[in-house]
């Protein structure tokens, strides 16, 4: 934002080091528009640092301290298989390990329920086995002890003692990382946790630094979590576990608050970049994945995260035929470097984005501005080599039709998995709204709302660094969590009532340590985690103190929401409060964007006028379209399909049939009139 509300956008690759290409893209956007960085108070930032780390198996070199005899807790898992059918699928936490087996090491300490220490806890073993990690290179430890969520003391002495003796090594302790039960999930967590701190914390502080060379000295950075909340940079160099989706969470919010500007409320969100597509589904109101789905790169994860579902599905998609001649596009990306054929950084391989290129939805002219020079006929060289002949008979007999079919698999897998958010799980997408957006999303949004019965379709300004945007939706915002464990009808309010105290306590400190004035702006939620006796996952839902029926609203509110997750409740069996959970937030900037301006029509937008396949591979149609300059369309502009909508990041293709109208917001909002 540049003084009065008045937004602009900047967007550039990235680079080796993400640190120096995120703090150059600040320092270029306010010199375009001379701003003095000393005058900057805020910087908001996103970032897929760690779970890029993660997915690609990096990060630091990690050890863990556990309890004797459960050193191998996060190798042996849970008794769920991810595919049930196959018989070649390995447990990831079995084929690839957080933490190797050879860097597990067990310690003498036990803890019994609710918090009794049977076996004190040996310092010495302790010291000798942080030795042993750290002769073995290791930078991070992770402390994992039974039922230390019950009591703390024993992880609290252990990461004591191991800065006391290796003040270079960094210690997550898993009463820090995520104070609950479940072994298993806590365990992997943690261990997550240990493997990004160093990398996280790095990265930051090179983030820092850079920002502070450039002139940024007075800025207060923020960094979005994967709950939707900002967090100040130390609070995230201590849990990197909550920036696992950190960029996504970014985009749900940018779809939300779209939504929100266009009347529009139970949402689909499509954020489709360049090396995959994430899928939420927002039914009214922000969904959190639960402890069953909470996994990133197929390890669990309980942190509080956005329910967001993240495939393999973007512009540097590479089309490709398997070993059976099976014809696939992803998960397998070109990235951003070589990136697709088309860009000319050396990448052959036939990807989403050439497809879109040879088909004539992408301007080569127009692309980012014209500061990319793309090339057709890189494009069409790639998928004659690649998609053309591979198979005997040829599985394609046009450029035009292998780039639609590159599209139709592409567009398959999207529609699969929105399928899985939403019909699966009892929403009809026919009642919602589809939000595209990232740099592709425009591109296939209305592909994905024909096949998905959608009738309407909102484009957000600047859909390619629309989670950026949502940054600047999200609140500063702290989580905190304990485990209690017992029956509702046997706990007792006083109990409830201090566990809370001590949450919030928490929670209003970590706002205050961002110098957040806490009793003018502070936010309180507070929640917990309920099931029936004996049943393995819980349900979270709203708690709003102990005064009157108490236990009776909560139990009600459990079984409302039993009901609509899974059909039914049982009226007579015992219910059991597992988790309490308070949510501390605070506004961090308000935003309010300029209006759109109106005009006339959209005559004056429009540019120029090209040939663009639509139809299938088996019946591709070419159209001779109009089209416009983002830009330059202003509030109220109608454009009847087919036609094509050129702007910096991104492309919005209007399908035939499809009538697109410019909101005040700067919205596009795309409707179906039926027509063909």
């Amino acid at each position: 934002m540049v003084g009065d509300g008045v937004e602009v956008t900047h967007k550039l690759p990235t680079t080796v080091d993400p640190s120096d290409s995120s703090a150059a893209g600040v320092t270029e956007i306010v010199e375009r528009h001379a701003v003095d960085p000393a005058d900057v108070d805020t910087v908001l930032h996103g970032t897929t640092v760690g779970t890029n780390a993660l997915i690609e198996d990096e990060g630091a070199k990690t050890g863990m301290l556990t309890t004797e005899g459960f050193r191998d807790v996060i190798h042996i898992g849970r008794h769920r298989k991810l595919h049930t059918f196959s018989i070649q699928f390995e447990q990831p936490q079995q084929a690839n390990p957080i933490v190797p087996r050879r860097r597990r090491k067990t310690i003498s300490e036990r803890i019994y329920p609710p918090g009794e220490v049977v076996r004190p806890l040996d310092e010495g073993e302790v010291v000798e086995a942080a030795r042993e990690l750290v002769d073995d290179g290791v930078d991070s430890i992770a402390v994992c002890y039974l039922h230390s969520y019950l009591d703390t003391t024993h992880e609290d002495r252990t990461k004591e003692l191991v800065q006391e003796h290796f003040p270079e090594v960094t210690v997550s302790t898993s009463n820090e990382v995520v104070n609950q039960f479940r072994e298993y999930e806590r365990f992997t967590t943690t261990a997550i946790n240990a493997r990004l701190a160093p990398v996280m914390s790095n990265y930051l502080d090179r983030f820092e630094e850079q920002l502070a060379e450039r002139g940024f000295e007075n800025a207060d950075i923020l960094i979005m979590q994967s709950s939707g909340g900002m967090a100040s940079v130390r609070e995230v160099t201590r849990k990197p576990i909550t920036t696992l989706l950190s960029g996504p969470a970014g985009g749900v919010l940018s779809g939300r608050f779209s939504g929100d500007r266009a009347d529009e409320d139970k949402l689909i969100t499509l954020d489709m970049g360049g090396t995959s597509a994430d899928i939420s589904v927002v039914p009214g109101r922000l969904l959190e994945r639960d402890a069953r789905d909470s996994m990133v790169a197929n390890y669990p994860t309980v942190t509080p995260m956005l329910d967001v579902e993240t495939i393999g599905s973007g512009g540097g998609s590479i089309a490709w035929f398997d070993g059976a001649h099976g014809f696939n596009v992803g998960p397998k990306s070109a990235g951003a470097n070589p990136g697709p054929a088309a860009m000319d950084r050396g990448g052959d391989r036939p990807t989403v984005t050439d497809a879109q290129v040879v088909l004539g939805r992408i301007d080569p002219d127009a692309f980012l501005g014209g500061e990319v020079d793309l090339k057709p006929e890189l494009a069409r060289e790639a998928i004659e080599t690649h998609l053309l002949g591979v198979v005997e008979g040829e599985q394609f007999s046009t450029v035009e039709r292998a780039a639609l079919a590159a599209l139709e698999v592409a567009n398959s897998n999207m529609y699969q998995s929105i399928r899985e958010q939403t019909i699966r799980r009892g929403y009809d997408p026919r009642e919602y709204t589809l939000v595209g957006f990232g740099g592709a999303g425009p591109m296939h949004a209305l592909d994905l709302a024909e096949e998905l019965n959608i009738t309407t379709v909102l484009i957000p300004p600047s859909p390619g660094i629309a989670s950026a945007r949502g940054l600047l939706t999200g609140d500063v915002k702290y989580d905190n969590q304990v485990t209690l464990s017992q029956r509702l009808s046997d706990v007792g309010a006083d109990e409830v009532s201090r566990r809370f105290e001590t949450l919030t306590k928490r929670g209003t400190e970590q706002l205050r340590g961002d110098g957040i004035d806490v009793d003018e702006r502070a936010t309180l939620r507070t929640s917990v985690d309920m099931l029936y006796e004996g049943q393995g996952y819980e349900l979270t839902v709203e708690f709003d103190g102990t005064d009157g029926d108490w236990r009776e609203r909560l139990r009600e509110r459990f079984e409302e929401k039993h009901e609509i997750e899974y059909g039914h409740y049982f009226e007579e069996d015992p219910v059991e409060l597992l988790n309490l959970r308070v949510s501390a937030s605070a506004e961090s900037i308000p935003y309010e964007p300029q209006p759109v301006d109106s005009v006339a029509g959209a005559d004056a937008a429009r540019t120029d006028e090209s040939t663009v396949f639509f139809g299938t591979s088996a019946d591709p149609r070419p159209r001779t379209v109009a089209r416009y300059d983002r830009e330059e369309l202003g509030a109220g502009t109608v454009v009847e399909g087919p036609a094509v909508v050129d702007e910096f990041d991104s492309t919005v293709i209007v399908n035939p049939g499809w009538r697109a109208e410019v909101l005040e917001s700067g919205s596009i909002r795309l409707t179906n009139d039926g027509g063909a």
